[in-house]
């Protein structure tokens, strides 16, 4: 008995930022976000390493809840770390 591979892949593929086709971000390659028009927020404020794998600019804040204006923004495809405390993609 023999097995054989199937001939197209089940994972989603894309060229955008080297990921599989998913718009998510890396927060210190741990977390995945997938749901980027969620604030996320950190327990305090330190430097967050994100890696940015959308089509989206990723907006990082001072505040616990992505309010005010953002410090820094993570380009689409970028890898980067940034002091910050809350990040929301841009809308």
């Amino acid at each position: 008995m023999s097995v054989v591979a199937p001939a197209a892949s089940a994972f989603p593929t894309g060229s955008f930022g080297g990921g599989d086709g998913r718009q998510v971000v890396i927060i210190d390659n741990q977390l995945e976000l997938s749901n980027l028009d969620e604030c996320w927020a950190s327990g305090f404020p330190r430097d967050i390493h994100f890696q940015n794998r959308s089509t989206r600019n990723f907006l990082v804040f001072s505040s616990k809840d992505c309010t005010g204006e953002p410090t820094a923004t993570v380009a689409p495809g970028a890898s980067v770390t940034y002091y910050g405390w809350s990040a929301v993609a841009a809308r």
